[in-house]
């Protein structure tokens, strides 16, 4: 049953509930900071939250999101596709999500210039939207998951978010010329960064290390490093991520990296 014929569903109490967990995550961050929430609005909220209290902003969003979608999910008895969460999307106030998200290799891309709330609280707005719907997300879905590949809040020239079902086969979402494809977690590499970086992989394939760049998303290049015996850890693998990161600083300086090993163990005995 598509979720638009369900009988006990209804868009827009779904998207007012959704909206008040926001708040609620917003208003009890503000609270234990001692700060007045008496303002009704999101982004009058977000405007209000410190630097210091960023973090647990978001994963108080995620959580309440999730707490919501999984009510809901429980109440509708059912669980939600990626072609629900596009219907419920398309037609939300929250100006992340709002557009007209087209399929693409069985996943839906939703591409879009950034938006006035930017100049208002910085890429906080962003941050938080994203987290919000990863919670929501999380809660009716079962393996429906969300990827932003790029973000004008974080310094990219255009918004983009991915919605795909990770239990098929990832499809290629982004063209890119990679030797290795672009999973829908993350967006495509720019042609200048994929050219230099061959030069950083082939360095470390010298040393038998197997360099994979696993994309890149909002300005991270996220990346993974293993030998034939698995991935690196211990002693050795820290020099071998600390190499990684000054053959990168030499070329890009200012780019943000993040390793999605399986395994993050770099200190200690291997």
């Amino acid at each position: 049953m598509r979720l638009s014929e369900h009988p006990r569903f209804d868009i827009e109490d779904f998207s007012s509930r959704w909206e008040r967990a926001r708040l609620s995550a917003l208003r009890s961050v503000l609270q234990d900071a001692g700060v007045s929430t008496s303002v009704d609005a999101e982004t009058q909220l977000l405007a209000q939250i410190r630097s210091e209290n960023k973090e647990i902003l978001l994963r108080r969003v995620f959580d309440y999101s999730r707490q919501f979608g999984l009510s809901a999910s429980r109440y509708l008895g059912m669980s939600l596709e990626v072609q629900d969460l596009v219907e419920i999307l398309q037609t939300s106030p929250v100006p992340c999500f709002r557009g007209s998200w087209r399929s693409h290799n069985s996943a839906f891309v939703l591409e879009r210039v950034g938006c006035e709330v930017i100049s208002d609280v910085g890429n906080l707005a962003c941050d938080f939207w994203r987290e919000a719907l990863d919670g929501l997300i999380m809660g009716v879905g079962e393996n429906e998951r969300l990827a932003r590949h790029r973000s004008v809040g974080h310094g990219d020239s255009e918004c983009v978010d991915v919605l795909f079902t990770e239990e098929f086969s990832i499809p290629r979402v982004v063209p890119s010329s990679n030797l290795e494809p672009v999973t829908p977690k993350f967006g495509a590499l720019p042609i200048d960064l994929e050219t230099a970086l061959q030069d950083v992989r082939k360095y470390f394939e010298s040393m038998k290390v197997q360099l994979r760049f696993a994309g890149l998303s909002e300005g991270v290049l996220y990346y993974e490093l293993k030998t034939e015996d698995g991935v690196l850890c211990g002693a050795g693998g820290r020099l071998m991520h600390e190499s990684l990161l000054r053959e990168i600083s030499k070329r890009f300086p200012s780019l943000k990296t993040q390793d999605v090993s399986p395994l993050a163990v770099y200190g200690g005995a291997s």
